[in-house]
């Protein structure tokens, strides 16, 4: 899978989302290159306190990542691309968009973040067009409160009204995600089998099975 987390907007756990994802593919035996193209390297950052066995993290240069890409992607080291993108829009954005089998998008449950993930909607839209391909992606509600409340009700039911793809996964405000920073350790590692690690699990295996529909839709179509 190539998996892209974009967000325009920041603080929204595009990045912890992006290692929690590729860490839970590496430990599971896959081997995962993570894309770190974030101003603030804070994935480069993080896998240097305990590296994950089959996890690749490398931070570069927005202006290199197309032919940084293509050289990784040819040379078959990796099961698994993930790409962790800039909080802003920028020409990377759309190189990005445009190599991926699904778009991750983080939200929070709120107007601002809702409506800045409307703008990443529309870009994928945009490259969809001209690439001729669909772009799987669908928005995934981060630091959802363990209780629904009217703020995320506000979310479900504008998501809904605007007809936008949803995760049935949403990740839980947990300590888990925020200390994995600190010690580096995954939340597949710290809570497996329960709270923010089987989140996580849960959310992995939603996103193959989309990438996977998509793959044998556009073979059955082709």
């Amino acid at each position: 899978m190539i998996v892209t987390f974009a967000s325009s907007k920041g603080g929204v756990g595009k990045s912890t989302t992006c290692a929690a994802i590729a860490s839970a593919l590496a430990l599971e035996g896959e081997r995962v290159l993570l894309i770190d193209l974030d101003q603030n390297r804070t994935l480069d950052r993080w896998a240097r306190k305990a590296p994950i066995e089959g996890l690749t993290v490398q931070a570069i240069e927005p202006q290199k990542f197309g032919s940084y890409f293509r050289e990784q992607e040819a040379s078959g080291a990796f099961d698994h691309i993930c790409i962790d993108l800039p909080g802003n829009r920028e020409v990377t954005l759309f190189k990005a968009l445009a190599r991926s089998d699904l778009v991750v998008i983080p939200a929070q449950a709120s107007e601002p973040d809702l409506r800045e993930a409307l703008v990443v909607v529309s870009d994928i839209r945009d490259v969809a067009e001209t690439a001729q391909r669909a772009i799987p992606y669908r928005l995934l509600l981060t630091k959802v409160f363990p209780l629904r409340s009217r703020v995320t009700d506000y979310a479900y039911d504008e998501l809904e009204r605007r007809g936008l793809p949803l995760f049935r996964t949403a990740l839980v405000e947990r300590s888990a995600y925020r200390e994995m920073f600190l010690n580096g350790q995954p939340p597949t590692v710290t809570e497996p089998g329960k709270g923010a690690g089987q989140e996580v699990l849960t959310l992995l295996a939603e996103m193959r099975s989309i990438v996977e529909a998509s793959q044998a839709e556009m073979r059955k179509a082709g």
